[in-house]
């Protein structure tokens, strides 16, 4: 069975580098490197399985990194041949051998595993994550310079009253995790709906953190059968919201999780990890 290994990164080539060599000639790798990254790449065009896109600028939060993920999707259904689909990012690694994930995705190729919960939820602050999607937010970009004006800006929408509405699936919302393994079946379903309603991408326009809300909803709102369970291993770390980074003391509860992909990891720190997960 051939599977898509579809990536977003920023920085850190070397790390992507080692990532994308574990995959062996039975994966297509498609990689969005955000438009910002300075690093070189020109040996990641040379490899024969790799697939490069550097289409959108993107910040933490941004619609832009929905949009590259779509992007992503499309392309790697292209390929007829492809029939299991996994989105990671280049901070990523497997958690198993590259012969027990192939095992594994070929036993459950008709599985979707997706990470969904509806909205709103405590684990998403006051208002339940609504406030993601509710109100008007500037784009990323700008919160850096602006971010104390952002503030101000969700405060008066909140005195004003406004709300935007969500139309689509009766206003049912779900959230998740920006990244799954689902099937070609649950790819398809997805891009059809996409194609055939682009309103329903345009409503994310203005939105916060959109990845973690709109294929979430999209799949339960269309009825797909789904795992909630997204097979990735996180330390969320005290605060409960920014992944930690990996080391090799992480090793053990990396392989007693049942994960398939490990985040996040860093050059020159997650090192040995790295080296451990490659030599199980």
């Amino acid at each position: 069975m051939r599977q898509a290994i579809l990536i977003t990164a920023y920085r850190d080539i070397p790390l992507l580098t080692h990532l994308i060599n574990y995959f062996d000639g039975d994966f297509e790798v498609f990689v969005h490197l955000d438009k910002k990254c300075k690093e070189q790449t020109n040996h990641l065009h040379e490899m024969s399985n790799v697939h490069l896109h550097k289409k959108y600028k993107i910040a933490w939060g941004d619609v832009n990194h929905l949009k590259a993920i779509i992007l992503l999707m499309h392309e790697a259904y292209n390929h007829t041949d492809l029939e299991y689909f996994h989105t990671i990012t280049g901070s990523d690694y497997p958690c198993l051998p590259l012969q027990n994930l192939k095992s594994f995705c070929e036993e459950h190729r008709h599985d979707n595993y997706i990470e969904h919960f509806p909205l709103p939820t405590p684990m998403w602050g006051s208002e339940g994550g609504l406030q993601r999607i509710q109100y008007y937010w500037l784009q990323p970009s700008a919160r850096v310079k602006y971010g104390r004006w952002i503030e101000k800006s969700i405060k008066w929408q909140r005195r004003l009253g406004i709300h935007r509405s969500f139309k689509h699936f009766d206003g049912r919302l779900y959230g998740g995790s920006t990244y799954w393994s689902v099937s070609r079946e649950a790819v398809g379903a997805a891009l059809d709906y996409l194609d055939a309603h682009p309103d329903y991408l345009r409503r994310f326009r203005w939105t916060s953190i959109a990845e973690e809300i709109c294929l979430p909803t999209l799949w339960a709102g269309i009825g797909m059968p789904m795992h909630n369970d997204y097979k990735r291993y996180i330390d969320w770390g005290p605060d409960g919201a920014n992944p930690q980074v990996l080391t090799e003391k992480d090793y053990n509860c990396i392989i007693a999780s049942g994960a398939l992909f490990a985040r996040k990891m860093q050059s020159g720190v997650s090192d040995l990890l790295i080296e451990k997960l490659s030599h199980q």
